[in-house]
């Protein structure tokens, strides 16, 4: 990525901007495979950038951290968007008995969820639904089911590696 040098040696003096990452991320979309090689784009700049201004003592760990960890934030929402989106798609909106849309919750265990990630941390995720229901598409889908299949779309956007890469190691051990 030769393009990245002449990119480091002008925004290395400042912290990462992540207005230009989440418009890259926005201009993705629910389009899966866009969004995908654009989360591996973030995640080789994020890196890189925060990498070299540690280095070179631009910056500390605490901004270190603060880096990873909201890279990590951004990511999964935004791949929770798109494949939540999807799955809407082909199966209508996940709804309770009440006919309350439901969405997924996503919660950072670990390192992610006190706001302390490395640059070599993997992610501890848990996903939980608030209850039970089925979604009010043509072809339905209990809530089971639609955020089982959503949760494992996610996983695998971050964590399965492609030509460019991956986002994050996913660790779903952590299942209460």
């Amino acid at each position: 990525h030769p393009d990245d040098r002449a990119w480091l040696e002008a925004t290395a003096s400042a912290p990462f901007d992540w207005a230009d990452a989440e418009a890259a991320l926005a201009v993705a979309g629910d389009d899966a495979v866009a969004l995908a090689a654009a989360t591996r784009a973030l995640r080789r700049r994020v890196m890189l950038h925060t990498i070299a201004r540690d280095l070179a003592g631009g910056c500390g760990l605490a901004e270190v951290v603060a880096t990873v960890t909201r890279l990590a934030e951004t990511t999964i929402r935004a791949t929770v968007a798109a494949h939540h989106a999807a799955l809407v798609d082909a199966h209508g909106s996940p709804r309770d008995a009440r006919g309350r849309t439901l969405e997924l919750v996503v919660i950072g265990m670990g390192k992610l969820g006190g706001g302390e990630l490395n640059v070599s941390s993997d992610i501890d995720l848990v996903f939980v639904y608030p209850e039970e229901g089925e979604t009010d598409g043509a072809r339905t889908l209990s809530t089971r089911e639609f955020f089982d299949r959503l949760g494992r779309r996610v996983i695998g956007a971050l964590h399965d590696r492609t030509p460019d890469g991956y986002v994050f190691r996913v660790d779903m051990r952590l299942r209460p």
